[in-house]
């Protein structure tokens, strides 16, 4: 039989539309996104009108966000915070206010199926742990991601590497190219730099690596690393 429906977890692809659409593409089938923890179950869900975000599952779990600086209470649409959330059917262990460490931010309209549960624009955005300033600018991998899967002649995995190089901030990013595209490789590189500037609004050193030799992952990817926060 076909697969014709996908629930991802556990990591925020499904929600990136280029990598949502690889997915799609490799499967021929509908990807759909879920997020939940294990410290208070699944939170959310993707209806099938995929309205680019999330529902939150307000019958069974209250969810605020915060700023990240200064905890405030957000309620406004498309200002992304840190996700405190509390759920209303843990016994065992109960959940007030549990800090997820999830960064996500309201939708600005509701959704076309009709549900009154608000929406989560864009799912988790990233973590609070990974969200990084560099060069003063607040950096999400989870947008780099999103370049990188949206150029098709590079493959799936790469990875970030955030530096200092004297009092410097240096962003180094390694990806691989598929090989019938290497040929094209120094109009690739140009593209990629265009839209990671325009996405995040930084500038990176690009390494090249051959296909399919950069680390895979198979459960939870590491693919961001801040050297700086080790003291390199």
């Amino acid at each position: 039989l076909a697969i014709r429906r996908i629930t991802c977890a556990g990591e925020p692809g499904a929600s990136i539309p280029t990598t949502k659409r690889r997915m799609e593409e490799a499967w021929g089938a509908k990807v759909y996104d879920h997020i939940g923890a294990t410290e208070i179950g699944a939170w959310s869900y993707e209806c099938m009108e995929q309205p680019g975000g999330l529902h939150v599952n307000e019958a069974l779990f209250l969810v605020e966000i915060e700023d990240i600086e200064t905890g405030e209470i957000i309620t406004e649409p498309e200002r992304p915070g840190k996700m405190v959330i509390t759920a209303f059917d843990r016994i065992a262990q109960p959940c007030v206010r549990f800090d997820s460490k999830d960064v996500i931010q309201w939708a600005k309209e509701p959704c076309d199926c009709g549900r009154t549960f608000r929406l989560i624009k864009g799912g988790v955005i990233g973590r609070a742990d990974d969200i990084t300033k560099v060069k003063g600018v607040l950096l999400a991998p989870t947008a780099i991601e999103e370049v990188v899967r949206g150029i098709p002649e590079l493959g799936n995995d790469y990875e970030v590497i955030v530096d200092k190089k004297g009092d410097i901030d240096e962003i180094t990013l390694k990806i691989e190219i598929l090989e019938e595209a290497l040929s094209r490789k120094d109009e690739i590189l140009a593209s990629l730099k265009d839209q990671l500037r325009l996405k995040t609004n930084l500038g990176y050193k690009i390494e090249v690596f051959p296909y399919g030799s950069l680390p895979r992952y198979e459960v939870k990817a590491r693919r961001f690393k801040d050297l700086r926060k080790k003291g390199h």
